[in-house]
């Protein structure tokens, strides 16, 4: 049977009254013919206008169908074989994609998914069934069949994972479960819809597919969680433990705070403000060396999985940081100290983890980098020779990292970079020098980017709320990733990887007379968050969510170092991967209580963006039409030519 890709194109063919009503509207025109003299005409009755009649039969004909043709070959049909069903029988079939992420682990979440599968399940008489479970990929399945027992021993066995939900990835294999020659198919999907699992981009369900969408979520969670787990060592020996605890309810809760080192354990009750995240402080004296595995631990709520956080209590040592600065500017001065003093202090009682010297440009020839992890360029860009260029590249290709702040002469700067393989960005100018633009702050921050991790949706004002007073226009190629931009959607801070490095620019320095960054409470953490991920891995720590791949680590002898034999990488805990000790704990999306309204994402799965469903690539190449449609469209271009071309010869 005939089958379009894009069926809302089809309405296109009311265009097709267009010729047809040109033709009806047409009149002969009469004609001007000069007579010397009308004395010898005789005088005669004109007659009365008739009914307007189609004229030129066949060339209407033609342009009607052209303007068919064009509609079809945009509706993109296709010949599909219909596939009938044993005769007398009709073929429904229903499908159940259950959530299997951390999320559903809450008891009540878990007992009213189970009720709403076997709720439905009993309605289906004679329909064919079948279940999916899922959570980053799919864990299990009950193909469609007769046998609704197979799927009851599976929801009696069930019980939830520790990763996160990917149900973009899984809809399509849902949707291919079913086949062609069901008369009605119908699809349940299960789950607590949570916000962070659900940000859907181009996933859709056909419309001859019915779509149920059960919300198994429990009322609002009275959830607290622990996000993250500093160590670090003090200068009188002792380690501290900083435990970040998040709030998730609407109201004040009190929880035991556990923490255990090595054999070492120590409790303290505390009070969570609502919705607010809080540090609390451990210290541990006299620890052996070997004692390095920890274990944060919150009392029970209805959601334990996120209340443990596994650790590693291992110091890293300071990173190197080089300051290179222009040795006359004395905005550079400035802001070699912000940086400085930023790198260098101590922060919530830690030491400090960057070792920073400063040069000027000049003396760079004579530095060696084998020790740096950092190097900035403050203003000293445009300063440096074309060995000290190389010698910068060469420190990327290696792994180093180097950030580029722009001086007095911003475009000699990025000028500079480009000539010599740093950045391929265009300067073009500088923005609010002569107060032409207004929109001078930061509006966007990519949220794949590292500084995510810091500057999250509720804390993320902070960062926008201060004034540039100006910074440059910057243009970046392809090559280049912007990870932010100010209110106008310039650029404002982009990344270029080289080898195994990284170089970034910044579209403003960090001086008073350029903007208020450096006196803000963001730039600490901002700085440190973007050295610190810059820095490597000394401390030979790796932070997994469960389910997460360990990345690939290459030594300098080119061999890649490998979990231990039997490390579970789907659960929280620690485990090792040769010198390296791997941190694995709960995604933190799994404890957000946020969720997407089902009316709004039953919306969105049904909607017919792009034109349908089904793109180009899944059209059986049999039974294509549409090339077909092409080659009468342009014999019938023809034909309506040569027809034209005979009106006008008669004329």
């Amino acid at each position: 049977m005939p089958t379009f890709v894009y069926p809302l194109f089809l309405w296109g063919l009311l265009a097709m009254a267009a010729p047809l009503a040109l033709h009806l509207l047409n009149r002969q025109r009469p004609k001007r013919l000069l007579f010397p003299s009308i004395r010898f005409l005789q005088f005669a009755q004109l007659p009365r206008e008739g009914r307007k009649r189609l004229q030129d039969l066949l060339l209407l004909l033609c342009r009607l169908l052209i303007f068919c043709l064009l509609v079809l070959i945009m509706a993109r049909p296709y010949w599909r074989k219909k596939i009938l069903p044993a005769a007398g029988i009709e073929l429904k079939e229903a499908l159940f994609l259950l959530d299997n992420s951390a999320s559903m682990q809450v008891a009540t979440t878990l007992d009213t998914a189970k009720k709403l599968v076997h709720t439905e399940l009993d309605k289906l008489n004679g329909w064919r069934s079948g279940i999916i479970l899922y959570d980053a990929a799919i864990v299990k399945t009950h193909p469609i069949s007769d046998n609704k027992a197979g799927i009851y021993a599976l929801l009696d066995n069930w019980q939830p994972s520790f990763l996160a939900g990917k149900p973009e990835q899984v809809l399509p294999q849902a949707i291919a479960a079913f086949s062609e020659a069901a008369s009605q198919k119908r699809l349940y999907i299960i789950s607590d819809f949570q916000r962070s699992d659900w940000r859907l981009q181009a996933a859709r369900v056909p419309i001859d597919i019915q779509l149920q969408l059960l919300q198994a979520a429990a009322p609002p969670r009275e959830n607290c969680a622990i996000a993250k787990v500093q160590c670090q060592s003090q200068s009188d020996g002792r380690k501290r433990i900083l435990v970040h605890c998040r709030n998730y309810a609407g109201s004040e809760q009190e929880r035991l705070l556990s923490v255990n080192l090595g054999a070492n354990s120590q409790s303290r009750k505390i009070i969570l403000p609502p919705e607010q995240s809080q540090k609390v402080a451990f210290i541990f004296e006299d620890l052996a060396k070997e004692n390095s595995r920890g274990l944060a631990s919150l009392s029970s709520d209805n959601f334990t999985a996120d209340d443990d956080y596994y650790f590693w209590a291992i110091d890293p040592p300071p990173a190197k940081v080089l300051l290179l600065r222009a040795d006359d500017g004395r905005d550079q001065g400035t802001a070699a100290y912000f940086l400085q003093t930023a790198l260098e202090a101590e922060q919530e009682g830690v030491p400090e983890r960057f070792q920073v010297q400063t040069l000027p440009a000049e003396a760079l020839f004579a530095a060696s980098l084998d020790q740096v992890q950092i190097v900035f360029l403050l203003g000293a860009a445009e300063r440096l020779s074309s060995n000290d260029f190389a010698t910068l590249v060469a420190f990327m290709q290696k792994g180093g990292a180097v950030l580029h702040c722009p001086g007095a002469a911003a475009n000699l700067s990025w000028y500079a970079l480009r000539q010599h393989g740093l950045a391929d960005i265009q300067y073009a100018g500088m923005a609010g020098e002569i107060g032409m633009h207004q929109a001078l702050g930061l509006g966007w921050l990519d949220p794949d980017s590292f500084l995510a991790r810091v500057f999250t949706p509720e804390n993320r004002s902070d960062l926008f709320m201060f004034n540039i007073r100006k910074h440059a226009l910057l243009k970046e190629s392809d090559r280049e990733k912007v990870l932010l931009r100010s209110l106008d959607k310039q650029p404002i801070l982009l990344e270029r990887k080289h080898g195994q490095g990284y170089f970034y620019s910044f579209a403003f320095a960090f001086d008073l007379s350029w903007s208020d960054f450096p006196l803000t409470q963001s730039f600490l953490p901002l700085l440190r968050e973007l050295c610190g991920s810059l820095a490597g891995n000394p401390s030979n720590k790796i932070s997994l969510a469960c389910g997460e791949k360990p990345p690939q680590i290459s030594r300098l002898d080119g061999s890649l170092p490998k979990p231990e034999p039997g490390a579970d990488l789907l659960r929280p805990g620690l485990a090792r991967m040769e010198e390296y000790g791997l941190e694995i704990n709960l995604h933190p999306g799994e404890s957000d209580p946020d969720y997407i309204k089902t009316i709004d994402l039953h919306r969105f799965l049904h909607s017919q963006k792009a034109g349908s469903f089904q793109t180009a690539a899944s059209i059986p190449q049999r039974g294509v039409l549409w090339q077909v449609c092409a080659v009468l469209l342009a014999l019938l271009v023809l034909v309506e030519l040569l027809l034209c071309r005979r009106e006008d010869l008669k004329s």
